[in-house]
This record gives structure tokens, C-alpha cells and sequence, in this order.
């Protein structure tokens, strides 16, 4: 039997019914992951490309035995099955998913990388995840969600979320 490993997952979405979209992912992830958390939903204005909706993120807490490439691929599968199309960076998109932690792995490949790469400035993945797991160590910087926070807001004091 596998073992079952603790994942955090951001999701987020601006294009089509925002909430249904999220809702959905997160039914079609329980299918091969437990759903153990979710936080509250928070608005968040776009970043690069500026002309879009303001997006709805949050974070989910799950259990699966999958590995992190085969929970990869489920949560692209996912993404496909709500109608995300590969366009351009930063597009709007009806749900992205990433795996922002898995357990406490460090790992860089060339389509994975845990802890997600750009996770220690993105409010929006910071934010949500802080409310779920403060505590939660990153197993890079030793640092808790709350402290990656605290730390974030200080050299960015400009909030580009609001929780709803």
C-alpha cells in the first residue's frame, strides 16, 4: 500500500462562473486525494497581464498516495476537463492548480518544482494558505506560512488581496 502524503494545492480562477469552477476542481481532486482543508476564497487582482477579472484563489489541504508527477498530470487532466486551453502566460483561465507543497520534499524538475518556485511572493497563495496551516514549515527556509507572510507584506505592504 502507498503511503499518503499531505499536499497543498492553490487554485484560482477569473473566467467563467469563478466559484462553480473552483467547487468542481475540488470535487474532480477528491476523486485520487482526501480533502482534508479548504480556505476561505480571497479576490486578487491579476498580475502581469493586467487586463483581465480580478481572480478568486484559495488553497486546499488533501492526503493522496499519488506521486507528485502523477499529481501533476490529475491536476492538469482537471484543468483540461474545465476548459483551460494553453495560451499565454499570466492569461485568464477558467482554473489553474498547483501543488505548492508536497509533505516535505524538495524537488526541481523541469515541469515540477516543490515548493512551488514563486510561492514566497504570492499573496495569493500565502494569504489563503495561512488561514488553513500558519504553522506549516517551508521545508527550503525553515520559515512557517505565517512568517513567509509577515515577511511578503513587509517588502510589499501593498495588499493585492481581500478575503471574501
Amino acid at each position: 500500500m502507498k503511503k499518503s502524503n499531505t499536499v497543498f494545492i492553490a487554485f484560482g480562477s477569473n473566467k467563467g462562473d469563478e466559484i462553480q469552477n473552483i467547487n468542481t476542481a475540488i470535487k474532480l481532486a477528491g476523486k485520487f486525494c482526501k480533502i482534508k482543508n479548504i480556505s476561505p476564497l480571497f479576490i486578487t487582482k491579476p498580475e502581469g497581464y493586467l487586463d483581465q477579472k480580478d481572480f478568486t484563489n484559495g488553497v486546499f489541504e488533501a492526503e493522496t498516495a499519488l506521486s507528485p508527477q502523477e499529481l501533476l498530470k490529475a491536476l492538469k487532466q482537471i484543468e483540461k476537463d474545465l476548459g483551460r486551453k494553453e495560451t499565454f502566460r499570466n492569461a485568464p483561465r477558467e482554473i489553474d492548480l498547483d501543488i505548492i507543497f508536497y509533505g516535505d520534499i524538495i524537488l526541481s524538475q523541469e515541469n515540477l518544482n516543490i515548493p512551488h518556485k514563486a510561492l514566497h511572493q504570492r499573496e495569493f497563495v500565502l494569504a489563503p494558505l495561512a488561514q488553513i496551516a500558519p504553522d506549516f514549515k517551508d521545508p527550503i527556509t525553515g520559515k512557517s506560512i505565517k512568517e513567509l507572510l509577515t515577511q511578503l507584506r513587509q517588502t510589499k505592504p501593498q495588499s493585492t488581496v481581500k478575503q471574501i
